[in-house]
């Protein structure tokens, strides 16, 4: 039973995540010159330092040939960098240049102005329920990646 309910309840967020963002990105990514996919790979390339293409194209969910495509756009775009490992000319590490930087900084701004107000009527009870619960999640989800790879 506990299993089942976890499914649903995991399932249901997956999917209201993924509307959601779009929903809350995209008017706010068609300022820029770039898609809502090219934010979402700024945005990883941000949060994890020394970011390969492979590790990329595993969190993206997609193969290694698209997600190779379009860091070289993006590199020649001036948003990114794809710098090859001296010891092994086969793997890739991702980095921002400024522009890329840039970009997500007034990306960040915008998104805050557009929704501070509604974020204001949020109580710091209800925000800490919800980081609870959001540390909670990533942990059992660690588990259960723990226990694929032992598997």
């Amino acid at each position: 039973m506990k299993i089942d309910f976890l499914k649903k309840e995991i399932w249901d967020l997956i999917r209201t995540i993924q509307v959601s963002k779009d929903m809350v990105m995209c008017p706010v990514a068609k300022d820029y010159p770039i898609t809502p996919l090219q934010l979402r790979i700024l945005m990883e390339v941000n949060v994890s330092e020394n970011l390969s293409l492979n590790r990329l194209a595993k969190v993206m969910d997609m193969n290694n040939g698209n997600v190779s495509t379009l860091c070289k756009k993006m590199e020649q775009q001036g948003y990114l960098t794809r710098e090859r490992r001296t010891d092994d000319e086969r793997f890739i590490t991702l980095k921002l240049t400024h522009n890329g930087q840039a970009i997500l900084q007034k990306m960040e701004q915008d998104i805050e102005g557009k929704y501070c107000l509604l974020m204001e009527g949020v109580s710091e009870e209800r925000l800490e329920k919800i980081a609870v619960g959001i540390k909670e999640l990533q942990l059992l989800i660690q588990e259960m990646n723990e226990q694929q790879r032992e598997d």
